[in-house]
């Protein structure tokens, strides 16, 4: 009886009312799945700043662990509103890991060199080299690439700057920003 009172109720409610109670349980029932997840599968705690400072400085074979630690995205070796700010020693770790240079940086190392961002454009966007080394004297990561000549020259660039930002995708890091000499 009282069941049948709630859907009569529920029956004479306005439209737009009953499209409301709709929406809310719907949200309701995905709140509560994910809570449910959240609780079953609990997430991988944060390491704090410190511990990871401390951990690269005890062992330089840790270089795995340090950037398994970084979060996602960008990461920059000076003050920036976005991305993360490395320490040296992270600095240290992820440039002796990185192998990849983007295309973002390549096209931004190139703004103020007209002469290396037309042969970069004219012969495909390919490399014929790159490199990104740590200088243990200076204590920075030095990026190099060589951009390929076009077809029928000989005419290359070789393009020497510092690696300030990554991109780490969790996966790998790359260079996400090069600072020219």
């Amino acid at each position: 009886m009282a069941k049948d009172n709630i859907l009569r109720k529920y029956k004479e409610t306005p439209e737009g009312l009953r499209g409301l109670l709709e929406l809310g349980g719907l949200m309701l029932l995905i709140i509560s799945i994910f809570f449910i997840f959240y609780i079953v599968f609990p997430g991988k705690e944060k390491i704090p700043e410190e511990d990871i400072v401390q951990e690269s400085n005890q062992s330089e074979e840790n270089y795995k662990e340090v950037i398994n630690s970084l979060p996602s995205g960008q990461v920059n070796f000076y003050s920036s509103n976005e991305g993360y700010e490395l320490t040296l020693a992270e600095y240290e770790a992820v440039c002796k890991n990185t192998k990849i240079v983007t295309q973002r940086s390549i096209m931004g190392a190139h703004i103020t060199d007209i002469r290396a961002q037309k042969l970069y454009k004219d012969n495909g966007n390919n490399l014929d080299s790159s490199s990104v080394v740590w200088d243990s004297l200076a204590n920075v990561c030095i990026v190099e690439y060589v951009l390929e000549a076009v077809h029928g020259t000989t005419d290359t660039i070789t393009v020497i700057g510092e690696a300030k930002g990554f991109l780490n995708t969790g996966i790998d890091t790359r260079v996400y920003f090069i600072k020219n000499f």
